[in-house]
């Protein structure tokens, strides 16, 4: 598995990420394909998100809920 730093995440320009109640929420289609795992398993919430202007309700989860949710593709 690859290791996760959530400093290193909130600086990572290609992850969509919104900042919601003092705790950073990551876009959880961004975080699979970044991870190259499957988190399907990752509990998550719908947030508002501006993506390319738009603003978008998307599947966002927090990082203690990502790292507790992994498993890696066989």
């Amino acid at each position: 598995m690859k290791p996760l730093n959530e400093k290193l995440l909130v600086k990572d320009a290609t992850i969509n990420k919104v900042q919601f109640d003092k705790e950073w929420f990551y876009k959880l289609d961004d975080m699979a394909f970044y991870l190259k795992e499957d988190l399907s398993e990752v509990e998550f919430i719908f947030l508002p998100m501006q993506i390319d202007g738009e603003q978008e309700f998307v599947k966002c989860s927090s990082f203690e809920d990502i790292m507790r949710g992994r498993k890696e593709i066989e």
